[in-house]
């Protein structure tokens, strides 16, 4: 799961998926608005968006909520990119919501263990536009799968804490859910503890590669005896 400080609109691969923030709330005409944030652009770049948006959202949402919707799945025989809405607010005139958010992104886990193969970019949720803090969405983001890339312009400040009495047993911590394979767990862990989620992130997957080549040091290091 990188968290990245680029452009959304930059091609995911093959098969692809770009992914905006969104609402449910459809105009009368029938289409969703759109004029804000990475959804205006969206809508700048591909064209009736606006309206096929608020026709899949008035399809499949309930109660006012869809959580995520591949609008237009990826058609990786043309290679072409997908589009998707993830929901963080109920209306376009509101805060984002943190449960709503949370619920988004169990949606988006699901629909990625449906297409593993798939790569998605999508603008860092809930933030800018949304009204809420860095910090306070980050811990609703974990675990996101690897690939899913989360783009930002710069609102994601790094945030690593000075040494402090304990710094080191927090790399122990860290070091012992990543031997037992709980990954996003030790990213969880991190953030709780002052580190920025991209921060974090890089912190534990450098333990990881740490653990990993200290394994293969093992299997290589020939044995001190030999058969004669």
């Amino acid at each position: 799961m990188p968290v990245v400080e680029d452009s959304l609109w930059k091609n995911p691969g093959n098969p692809g998926m770009i992914v905006v923030t969104a609402h449910a709330s459809v105009s009368e005409d029938g289409s969703l608005y759109m004029k804000y944030g990475e959804a205006s652009e969206a809508a700048r770049r591909i064209p009736d968006l606006e309206r096929e948006c608020g026709k899949v959202v008035t399809q499949y949402s309930q109660g006012g909520v869809f959580g995520f919707l591949p609008v237009r799945p990826a058609r990786p025989e043309d290679r072409l990119i997908g589009f998707g809405l993830f929901q963080t607010r109920y209306n376009w005139n509101e805060g984002a919501d943190p449960d709503l958010i949370r619920y988004s992104m169990s949606c988006l886990r699901m629909y990625m263990e449906d297409n593993p193969g798939l790569k998605i970019r999508m603008n860092f949720p809930g933030i800018g536009h949304g009204g809420l803090p860095v910090d306070e969405v980050s811990p609703l983001l974990i675990p996101l799968p690897d690939q899913v890339t989360i783009c930002h312009k710069g609102e994601l400040q790094r945030s690593i804490p000075e040494s402090f009495i304990g710094f080191k047993t927090i790399y122990l911590f860290v070091e012992e859910l990543v031997k037992d394979g709980r990954h996003n767990q030790a990213v969880e862990y991190m953030v709780s503890q002052g580190f920025d989620l991209q921060s974090a992130i890089e912190q534990v997957n450098a333990v990881q590669r740490i653990l990993r080549e200290g394994n293969n040091r093992e299997i290589k290091r020939p044995s001190q005896y030999s058969l004669l």
